[in-house]
């Protein structure tokens, strides 16, 4: 998207750190970019989705790419454009999950990712969301934090692979009938969100479009502050240019 380019742009070897309130869109924002980064630069990827299970995460990366719906409705993908889409998504995705009944660890992650650059080729990781990754005992929640997002950033630079780490904001106050927008401030449990992100963003949910608005960015010739906004199509769950914002 020319719009988000101007204000934040992929390069491997870093973090990025989504938040946004639940359902504001942040993990479809997430993949959009996976799929827009596989579709034009041939990118692959490997995903951590605590929250949706891989044949649903298919359906939707499946959705995003060829622009038409999965389920039942208007404007259906035909059986061709599915297994066309499904052969597309098979090639540039692998999902992380773990036969184990116990919780994910950031330790267990970063190695099957190891293994996924070595036999695929991944350029990018996604965490999401980190509440369900078991945090280090003995120690204090922020420096569980601060260790788990170091081991997260030094996979990263020493792999190439650009890591998206997905967390939800704590709860806010209301100001008026809206809620604020979050940044890496609102992100519960520790500063070092803000602090050992290479970029940060938020994916803001407003009346018509959606608002994504950079928070940090570390190096200049990355992105800068700032905000832009795109439409979100329900049917798809996909994301176009906001022509109204120009």
């Amino acid at each position: 998207y020319k719009s988000v380019d101007q204000i934040y742009t992929v390069v491997p070897g870093q973090l990025t750190v989504v938040t946004g309130y639940p359902s504001s869109g942040k993990s479809n924002f997430v993949d959009q970019i996976m799929v827009n980064l596989a579709r034009d630069k041939d990118w692959k990827f490997a995903l951590c989705s605590f929250e949706n299970a891989p044949e649903i995460h298919i359906a939707r990366l499946i959705e995003l790419y060829s622009n038409k719906r999965f389920f039942e409705g208007k404007d259906r993908m035909s059986e061709d454009e599915f297994k066309q889409a499904y052969a597309w998504v098979q090639d540039h995705f692998v999902f992380l999950t773990s036969e184990s009944s116990n919780p994910a660890n950031v330790d267990s992650i970063i190695e099957r990712a190891r293994i996924s650059v070595a036999r695929m080729g991944i350029r990018g990781l996604v965490i999401d969301p980190y509440n369900y990754i078991e945090m280090e005992r003995g120690s204090s929640e922020t420096e569980a934090i601060s260790n788990m997002l170091t081991r997260v950033q030094q996979f990263a630079k020493n792999s190439g692979v650009h890591v998206w780490f997905v967390a939800h904001p704590a709860k806010m106050l209301r100001s008026g009938a809206d809620l604020p927008r979050p940044d890496g401030m609102a992100i519960s449990g520790s500063m070092a969100w803000w602090a050992k992100a290479d970029c940060g963003l938020t994916v803001h949910r407003l009346k018509h479009d959606t608002q994504i608005a950079v928070w940090k960015c570390r190096y200049r010739w990355v992105g800068q502050v700032g905000e832009t906004l795109l439409t979100y199509e329900k049917t798809t769950g996909s994301y176009k240019e906001c022509n109204d914002y120009f």
